[in-house]
Order: structure tokens, then sequence, then C-alpha cells
């Protein structure tokens, strides 16, 4: 059939069946061409109705985003197909304008899918806003990035499929060479998806305090080979991913509350129905402070020489700024109530007690027990 088509356009190549489809053809990419703002809107218009109704911001977004490929695509699509139907043009000038015209559409087509990948992140931040799904902002970027990249590498294939005959040994060579240099980055491969681990599954984020056995901070950045730390003293960390998907990481921001143990001595000159009265009273006033979560415990734990060991336990929120500015208050109420109860709690160099003459007295101490001269 090949030859009978070559023999027929030899002898007229001009022929209205020829040339006619072609024109046709041309002429609406001409037009399209010519209102490609208008068609490329009218588009996107209908198939981002749900986006336009619902989500006004994504649906701009989307729409300046898709906008630009589009209004290119819709007339390089009629384009192309004119240069199919042109079969009168010489053949090996007509093979040449084909390829030509098939590696244009299909850059501007990549391009559109380039751009609509974007669409995959506005929809899982959307989902994020309306189910409070774990996944961030840069775990929703990394998505992207993957995909765009993807997208470039299946594109650039494509095209070189046009013009390249053997691209079936350009494949098998680049695999080799991949095979290679993967062997050779291990580590930064394992780093790689260490990271994606870190962005999606989000033990942590940026801005969270984090502490492992090798390091400890602000997390700074979430990079792909590594973590950057802003050390408690000032120092910055860079923490390799994978060294922090294999170990325990504690997430210390985002603890519901924190627990304070004390131990207080309560010397044995303190008769026992002053220790019971200051003991109930400190309950009281532990219950009754705003600041400390849930029911705090406090008993008589031990009895040594050194006096009585009474042990309280309490929780707070889980901020350790807030936490360090209860256990103050709590601390500063403990000491007011001791004193109004006339006694001071021991201390190894010394016994502090209160008599009614006197008011507070100094007792020197031997082994922990008062000893007067």
């Amino acid at each position: 059939m090949l030859p009978i088509l070559c023999e027929t356009m030899i002898d007229n190549p001009w022929e209205l069946s020829k040339w006619l489809p072609a024109a046709v053809l041309f002429g609406i990419a001409f037009i399209v061409f010519v209102f490609r703002k208008w068609l490329s809107g009218a588009i996107l218009y209908v198939t981002l109705t749900r986006s336009r109704q619902h989500y006004s911001e994504d649906y701009v977004t989307i729409r300046n985003e898709l906008s630009p490929p589009l209004r290119l695509f819709l007339p390089i699509a009629f384009l192309t197909a004119a240069c199919h139907m042109a079969v009168f043009i010489p053949i090996p000038w007509h093979g040449l304008l084909i390829k030509m015209a098939d590696t244009a559409v299909t850059a501007i087509a990549f391009w559109l899918l380039f751009k609509t990948s974007m669409v995959i992140g506005v929809i899982v931040l959307r989902g994020k806003r309306v189910k409070d799904q774990p996944i961030g902002v840069s775990a929703a970027s990394l998505l992207v990035s993957m995909i765009r990249v993807g997208i470039l590498f299946i594109g650039a294939f494509v095209i070189l499929s046009y013009w390249v005959s053997n691209i079936a040994g350009l494949i098998t060579g680049l695999g080799i060479g991949g095979l290679a240099l993967t062997l050779a980055a291990q580590d930064t491969i394992g780093n790689f998806l260490a990271s994606l681990v870190i962005l999606f599954d989000q033990p942590f984020k940026v801005g969270d305090w984090i502490t492992m056995n090798e390091a400890k901070g602000e997390v700074l950045a979430i990079g792909i080979r590594s973590t950057r730390l802003r050390a408690p003293e000032g120092a910055l960390v860079s923490v390799p991913n994978k060294m922090l998907v294999e170990s325990s990481v504690t997430n210390e921001t985002e603890r519901e509350r924190r627990r304070t143990d004390q131990s207080l001595i309560i010397p044995w000159e303190v008769p026992w129905e002053t220790v019971e009265a200051f003991k109930k009273a400190l309950i009281e006033a532990l219950n009754e402070h705003e600041d400390i979560v849930g029911t705090p415990l406090v008993a008589l734990s031990e009895l040594s020489g050194a006096g009585m060991t009474l042990y309280m336990s309490y929780y707070t929120g889980g901020d350790y700024r807030g936490m360090m500015a209860t256990r103050d208050a709590v601390n500063a109420m403990i000491t007011k109530l001791s004193h109004s109860f006339g006694f001071s709690f021991w201390i190894p160099e010394r016994v502090l007690v209160q008599n009614e003459q006197q008011g507070l007295t100094v007792i020197p101490s031997v082994d922990g027990k008062p000893h007067k001269e």
C-alpha cells in the first residue's frame, strides 16, 4: 500500500483530498491559538468546578499553574495533527516535520503533566486541613518533587524515541551505569529513603525539640541526606536521616505532660500532729493549683535518722518552661506553708527548727541528728 501511496503522491501531490484535511486542521489550530486564553480558561473552569465552588484559593493556584501549558497545548495538538495529514509534502521532509511536531506536542504535554503534579500537593494539603491527615507541607512538597522528576525522566525518553532508533540500547547502558552508581552511593540512598520515612511518618517536624542518644536540640530543617538541629549550647548539629530512623527519638515538644518528683525531709523534732496537718494542707494546695494536671501524690515514703521523708509527685503541662514556672511556684508555696506550721526542712549540715520564744533556730547536726552543746 505504501508504494501505491508514494506513486499517487508523485503523480498528483496537490490533489484536493491530500491537502484539504491538513488545511482544515491548520485553520482550526490557528483559530484555537487566537482564542487559546479563553478556551483554556473555559476548560479549567469546567474541570475544576468542585475546587472553584468549595476551595477558591486552591482553584486560583491550580488555574495559574495549568493555564500557560494548556494555552500552548491546544493549538499545538491541532497543528501536529495537521502535519500528520500533510501527505502532499515529500516523504523525507514530511517525516522530519512529523518528528518536530511530535517533539513539540510531547514536550508541551509533559510540561502540562509537570504542572498538573502540583495539584496532587494541593489535594494532599487540602485533605490535611479537612481531615487532619498526618502529612505536612514538607512531605507534600517532596511527593510533588518526586512525581515531577519521574515525569521529566519519562518525557525525556519519549522525546528521544522520536530521534534515536536504538532507544533500548541507550536505556540498557544507562541501567548499567545506574547500577554502578547505586552501589557507590548506598549510604546516600539509605539517607534519602530515611528522609521519606521521616517526612511521611512525621515522628517530628521543623520546630520540634527532640532528644536521642547521639544529639538533642530544635529541628531546623529536614533535608534529603540529614536533619539539622540547633543544640542547647547553640551549635548546629547535622544528624544523618538513617541514624534518626534507626534510633529511638523522643519528641519533647509532643509531650502532653511532665512529671515532677520531690523528696522533703521533715526533722524528727516536728510533732506528728503538725506533720499530718501539713500533709493535708499541702495536698489541698496542690489540688487547687491551676497548672497541675490530675491528682498529685503526697506520702511519707521513708523513715531515717535524718527525719521523715515526705515524697511528692505531680504532673504539669508538656511545655518545659511552663513546667519550671509551675515547679517554682509550688516550691515557694511549700516553703511558705512549712513556715506557717512552724518548721523548716532538714538540711544535711544543720537542722532548722522553730519555737515560739526564739523563732527559727539553727541547731548543728551530727550524723543527721540535732546536737546541742
